[in-house]
């Protein structure tokens, strides 16, 4: 530093001389250069460290040390036995990263620039599962001028706060919403028993002697489902039927329509001769009185193939005669068969087959209802809560 001293009080009587003079100029710059470079090189290596670590299997150590700005640091190490380090790392705290390495043996003279005054980390990881590492270190600095050359490595822990923030979300009520709805309300209106008619025709059933017709046939009676709608309920309670032979079956259905028609109060008159025979308002149904024979069954689909095989069959109601009826309340089979077997060997025979059934219907009326709903009107709102944890960190010595 003296040296430069007195170049400097020289500089000052020969300024006028290298302004004028390139060549002086020239070998002046020269000169001062190499006198830098000497003085740089005079600036000591300073260790700040110099020690072996065992680092354990699966675990890491940590070391901290100051360093001044300008300072080069100069760092250095190895392991033993020449084993891999899974991680070598040099931190500018608190998360700047200068220097890593990985899988390494050994690090040479690693130089880095500290641009401010700082602690800086190193960090030796072992990840192997059985056996430690025992490491060689050597941790120098150069510093960059005399007056830091002082400067104390030496790391102290102070108490501090760290503060971070998390967002919670709140609901606040911001009024209500009033909503008006139709709502339906169906109420009872009426009840009532419908007749519905499920068949209503004569059929021909051929003589036994028949050479292109059989003297059986069957009738399908499909029996209506149970239904229900909001408005409209119908249950079926029962079933009747009547079977009349020849032009006497005519007569014999108009006497009962008259009996049932002579009925001018009650509800019977709301009902066909079979329909009243359902509701067990008529016991008995007149039938042709003279004629010829037929013989009549009631059967299930199975039963009725039977029939027209001529196989043993099970009725579920059967007569022989010149006209018939019955009536069932028990309404499991929703499809079944009337047959019809003609005896007489040289005459068809024509046969009228009426079938009725009762359902209880029930009627409903939609009142509608106006209703209030409110509804509280929300909005959610973002805050930021702080949370304050108390840490210690690491700061240089002065």
């Amino acid at each position: 530093m003296v040296i430069l001293h007195i170049f400097a009080g020289r500089l000052k009587h020969r300024n006028t001389a290298m302004t004028c003079n390139p060549v002086i100029k020239f070998n002046f710059l020269f000169v001062l250069c190499c006198l830098l470079q000497q003085v740089w090189a005079q600036m000591p290596l300073l260790t700040v460290a110099d020690l072996t670590l065992k680092i354990p299997a699966k675990g890491e150590e940590t070391l901290y040390y100051g360093f001044a700005q300008g300072d080069e640091l100069i760092f250095s190490f190895r392991e033993e036995e020449g084993k891999e380090l899974t991680e070598v790392a040099v931190e500018e705290y608190p998360n700047n990263t200068r220097f890593a390495d990985y899988k390494t043996s050994g690090v040479k003279n690693k130089s880095i620039r500290v641009t401010q005054k700082g602690v800086y980390v190193f960090r030796f990881n072992n990840k192997q599962l059985l056996k430690g590492r025992v490491c060689r270190i050597l941790i120098q600095r150069v510093p960059a001028t005399d007056e830091t050359a002082g400067f104390n490595t030496n790391v102290e822990w102070i108490s501090s706060f760290d503060t971070t923030y998390r967002i919670e979300e709140h609901q606040v009520l911001m009024g209500y919403d009033t909503l008006y709805t139709r709502e339906e309300n169906w109420e009872f209106k009426k009840s009532a028993q419908e007749e519905i008619v499920l068949f209503d025709k004569t059929q021909r059933v051929f003589a036994k002697t028949s050479f292109t017709n059989d003297n059986r046939t069957c009738l399908r009676i499909d029996l209506p489902p149970d239904t229900e709608t909001k408005a409209k309920t119908r249950k079926l309670t029962g079933w009747a039927y009547w079977i009349g032979v020849g032009k006497e079956a005519g007569n014999a259905w108009a006497e009962n329509v008259k009996m049932v028609g002579g009925f001018a109060q009650g509800v019977i008159a709301l009902y066909s001769p079979l329909g009243g025979l359902v509701a067990g308002l008529v016991s008995n149904l007149a039938i042709p009185k003279t004629g010829e024979d037929v013989y009549y069954c009631v059967l299930n689909a199975q039963n009725a193939n039977l029939f027209l095989e001529n196989k043993p069959f099970v009725p579920i109601d059967w007569g022989k005669g010149t006209g018939g009826y019955g009536k069932f309340t028990e309404t499991a089979q929703n499809t079944c068969y009337i047959c019809l077997e003609n005896d007489n060997y040289l005459q068809a025979i024509d046969v009228a087959v009426k079938v009725a059934a009762i359902a209880d219907v029930k009627e409903y009326l939609n009142k509608e209802k106006t209703r209030q709903v409110i509804n509280p009107r929300m909005q959610t709102t973002r805050v930021e809560e702080p949370i304050i944890t108390p840490v210690t960190i690491p700061v240089t010595a002065e």
